[in-house]
């Protein structure tokens, strides 16, 4: 039995992920396919466009056989983080095989290159590294710029490195290939050359498009070119809850009053936020009236809107470093939930809940009360983020859909 992992956010599923499962079980003869998805927000710390059980269905729909949920502080995290607690969720199975991630270049030996060159940097990248950052670049522009400079040594590699390095799909591989490193695991990488439509493309030409230009024509009521770019059944799960597309600037209130309430010292104890960019935030909100006007305020060379926007998710969660680090000494994820199942792949599950190095949950309402403090710290975020996205979506019924959603099986 061949399992291949996907870790994904289906923000919407769309063609170009059906592309992705084709491929894979195609080229690698896989039996099973497992996804690893993110919960209500995005990485770019965003409220997905349809709720997690909802994209669940489109992907059991569409080929996938298992879904676990990507819990919310790593899935709004950095790459690097994202790609960690996504790895140890797959490598803790026991049961995957294959890593298949899309990626704009399709090659992975220069992908394992750039990632072996990050687990083990070369003086060299330090220096370049300290040099980039001191002239004000974010970390992530000063790393990338440090790598091509460290591996673009020579004049045949000129301009090899500079745009698998600078492609999203790339980065995401990089960081996927140094966490199968870090936990040792027996997974393989396969990638698939993305094709067609870039990340952020925001115009579609064919049937295979990018998830951002899909969420920019939901929001302008484009269906029917919509309809051409998605799975029918991807496209009818969307359209039954288009009429509840979370609003982004509704979080402008909650923020203002959590910042009102809150103390430098509150937020200086919120992980992975820069001291800076507090200060920021503070210095800039009690002058904004929207939302956006805050982000573009604060957004900066160093900072950019992606780096904001998961910042103020973690204010209005209140994600504390106490306890992201007592989850990082356990690898992440100290527990496996599955959002969903195909029918015909419920003797998988049965395989993953023997072979799982960690509790496998299906059932959050019964399984709740057994966890212990850092499994039950992790879920209360994850309940937090739920409560968050419906207000947002208008559904306040739904609050408390991690305990009233039945395991969904299709």
């Amino acid at each position: 039995m061949h399992i291949a992992g996907i870790v994904a956010e289906y923000n919407p599923f769309h063609n170009g992920h059906a592309y992705q499962i084709q491929t894979l079980k195609k080229e690698k003869h896989i039996d099973f396919v497992i996804a690893v998805m993110s919960g209500h927000f995005s990485q770019r710390g965003l409220p997905t466009i349809a709720d997690k059980f909802t994209r669940t269905k489109m992907a059991l729909d569409s080929g996938i056989d298992i879904v676990i949920e990507l819990p919310t502080p790593f899935a709004t995290s950095s790459a690097e983080r994202f790609s960690e607690a996504a790895i140890s969720l797959l490598h803790q199975t026991g049961i995957v095989d294959t890593l298949c991630f899309g990626s704009e270049c399709g090659n992975l030996e220069a992908l394992d290159l750039v990632a072996t060159t990050l687990i083990n940097p070369p003086p060299v990248f330090s220096t370049k590294l300290k040099a980039y950052l001191r002239s004000g670049l974010s970390f992530p522009r000063a790393r990338e710029q440090a790598l091509i400079d460290t591996l673009e040594v020579d004049s045949a590699s000129i301009g090899l490195y500079s745009p698998i390095i600078n492609n999203p799909n790339n980065i995401l591989g990089i960081e996927y290939i140094k966490a199968l490193h870090k936990y040792n695991s027996n997974i393989k990488p396969f990638t698939i050359t993305r094709i067609h439509a870039g990340y952020h493309d925001l115009h579609i030409t064919g049937s295979i498009t990018s998830a951002t230009a899909i969420r920019h024509l939901a929001l302008k009521k484009d269906f029917d070119t919509i309809k051409t770019c998605m799975p029918p059944t991807s496209f009818n799960y969307l359209n039954e809850t288009l009429n509840h597309i979370p609003s982004y600037e509704k979080l402008y209130t909650f923020l203002n009053y959590k910042l009102i309430m809150s103390n430098k010292e509150d937020l200086y104890a919120l992980w992975d936020i820069p001291k800076e960019l507090i200060h920021s935030i503070l210095n800039h909100f009690p002058y904004c009236d929207t939302l956006e006007k805050l982000i573009d305020m604060v957004s900066s060379k160093t900072y950019t809107r992606a780096t904001v926007q998961r910042s103020l998710l973690r204010i209005l969660l209140h994600i504390t470093k106490e306890d992201i680090s007592t989850l990082e000494s356990l690898a992440w994820t100290p527990y496996i939930r599955i959002l969903g199942c195909k029918r015909s792949a419920l003797s998988l599950l049965g395989k993953l809940s023997k072979k799982a190095t960690c509790p496998v949950i299906t059932n959050v309402g019964k399984s709740y009360v057994s966890l212990n403090k850092a499994q039950k710290c992790l879920m209360d975020y994850e309940l937090k983020a739920t409560a968050l996205y419906h207000s947002l979506s208008c559904s306040g019924q739904n609050y408390k859909q991690d305990f009233t959603q039945s395991f969904i099986k299709l």
